[in-house]
């Protein structure tokens, strides 16, 4: 052979097999790039997705092109499945565009591009506590760099159209196609498709968090929630107490405002919500010494929804955080693989049943929580201490008459 045809046909084998790889990632499609249609068996779970979260939330979004954004961190992600049939009609489709370990800088680029893709009439926005602990990032939101995640949206941060954007759809496009993760994921993901324990992301966004419900049943809820305390109590060792006598000294404070001002600019309905934590979290804040910041945090939270109002933003804060029926869920004791919980995976994340409960608050008046506004915060909070108590008398009689029982 010739060293001519040598290099045709080497070059020829080159182009096939690239032509072959990106036929397989784009039939795949592991990280909803391209949306292409899945077959049921074969491709229609994305246990690979979370490897590149950021894009396919992006590109899910501007295909969704939703009426109504979830926007927050992992207990949104997980806690709320747009398919859900408490939604009303008119704010259908819906979107969850949160994502696990992002705060609210993140809420604030996905808000934008919902607005952008242009038929965006209510977000619903999941405020975090412990957002508020964390200060990766000083000065003004406008320093924080740019990344991939923002490159590719349709807006820059202020606004207007992105120019940036279309080089980056192209790196993702390579980073989806022609790449060794992107081949292994697909792999893996033809191979990885039990409905019951496989990873995945809904098109709408999603995380039914299946691999917990194997987690669930091979150790148990006990296991569960006493690993997560664990983590959490570790994580709040490492905070310092937040000072919420000037909130825009905390940069999540500030992307809040922004988040305000930018749903009041568009008219966009905006539903704020603190998350519904189990009263073992609440409890956990009690003994790490930060339940007066954690009030202090929801007063604050008042503060700003009011003065946003006054603005003549149509915004709604509700405290999904009180000692009730939901929230003080008995764990199984441990030992008791077979129990299931309703409500809870673990102290700090909800199951999309009790994100069921929070849809009929906000749209009905009629689930676990309460409108939160200045002028009753004092009055709400107060009640909450009164819950606390009960909770804890209830269960201070209830371990006594267990410690009694075992020393018969």
């Amino acid at each position: 052979m010739t060293s001519g045809r040598y290099l045709i046909w080497g070059g020829t084998t080159v182009v096939v097999l690239a032509l072959a790889v990106v036929a397989l990632t784009v039939f795949v499609d592991p990280y909803r790039t391209f949306g292409t249609p899945t077959l049921r068996g074969w491709t229609e779970l994305k246990p690979r997705i979370y490897q590149q979260a950021g894009l396919a939330k992006t590109y899910q979004l501007d295909r969704v092109a939703p009426r109504t954004v979830l926007l927050g961190n992992s207990r949104v992600e997980i806690g709320f499945d747009p398919a859900s049939a408490l939604w009303p009609t008119n704010a259908q489709p819906v979107f969850n565009a949160a994502e696990a370990g992002k705060d609210l800088f993140t809420a604030l680029i996905m808000l934008q591009e919902a607005i952008a893709v242009g038929h965006l009439k209510t977000a619903v926005l999941g405020v975090d506590f412990q957002d508020f602990l964390q200060r990766s990032y000083n000065g003004n939101s406008g320093l924080r760099p740019s990344g991939p995640d923002e490159l590719r949206l349709l807006v820059d941060r202020s606004g207007r159209p992105n120019h940036a954007r279309f080089l980056q759809v192209w790196r993702d496009w390579v980073t989806s196609t022609l790449t060794i993760d992107a081949v292994t994921d697909s792999l893996e993901t033809l191979l990885d498709q039990s409905s019951y324990a496989s990873t995945t992301m809904t098109p709408s966004g999603f995380n039914p968090l299946h691999e917990y419900r194997l987690y669930a049943a091979r150790d148990g809820y006990y296991a569960l929630f006493a690993h997560s305390a664990n983590m959490y109590a570790e994580q709040y060792s490492r905070y310092a107490l937040p000072n919420f006598s000037d909130p825009s000294t905390i940069a999540n404070a500030r992307y809040l405002r922004e988040i305000l001002d930018l749903a009041n600019t568009h008219r966009i309905r905006l539903i704020l919500f603190t998350p519904p934590y189990h009263a073992k979290y609440l409890e956990m804040l009690h003994r790490m010494g930060f339940w007066g910041s954690f009030r202090a945090w929801q007063r604050t939270l008042a503060h700003l929804v009011d003065d946003a109002r006054h603005r003549g933003a149509n915004v709604t804060l509700f405290d999904c955080s009180a000692y009730n029926s939901f929230t003080t869920e008995a764990v199984p004791p441990a030992g008791d693989e077979g129990a299931t919980m309703k409500w809870y995976w673990e102290p700090g994340h909800y199951k999309s049943a009790l994100g069921d409960e929070l849809l009929r608050l906000f749209f009905d008046g009629s689930g676990p929580g309460y409108r939160l506004t200045v002028d009753d915060v004092d009055s709400i909070l107060a009640q909450t201490e009164d819950q606390r108590a009960e909770y804890i008398g209830r269960n201070s009689a209830a371990a006594i008459l267990r410690n009694s029982q075992k020393s018969r």
